[in-house]
């Protein structure tokens, strides 16, 4: 009598979505690889490859449209916060113009702070938008 041989089931195949949504939850802050890795069905060295990979940019989303040119546009968190100043109100000129300040924190950590007298929104999208890309 021949022994059978096990069947296997057939390999999974993860979209790029699918791997970039499951590398994302090991992005958050006391995130389990091995246990998102047993939640999702993902064996865990793939998952580690796949940390590889979106660190690497190879997980983007598909270009983005400019902002204003779909209803469907999308939003990014934004945080409005007034500058503190070490000058006092007094030591300020009356005919001084207001300097606007964006800060853009990236996932990276690093901050990119941009000083301006007109605010432009936009600037503002464009810059929003390359960076997505």
């Amino acid at each position: 009598m021949a022994a059978q041989t096990p069947q296997r089931t057939p390999r999974r195949r993860w979209t790029i979505g699918e791997k970039r949504r499951i590398v994302e939850l090991t992005l958050r802050k006391g995130a389990s690889v091995r246990a998102i890795a047993r939640e999702q069905g993902v064996n865990r060295n793939s998952l580690y490859q796949w940390q590889a990979l979106y660190r690497a940019g190879k997980f983007r989303a598909p270009s983005a449209p400019r902002v204003g040119t779909t209803p469907g546009a999308t939003f990014l968190p934004v945080t409005i916060t007034a500058e503190r100043s070490s000058r006092s109100s007094s030591a300020c000129p009356a005919n001084a113009r207001s300097v606007n300040v964006v800060q853009l924190l990236l996932p990276s950590g690093a901050a990119l702070r941009i000083a301006t007298d007109a605010l432009d929104v936009r600037l503002i999208c464009a810059l929003i938008s390359e960076l997505r890309q």
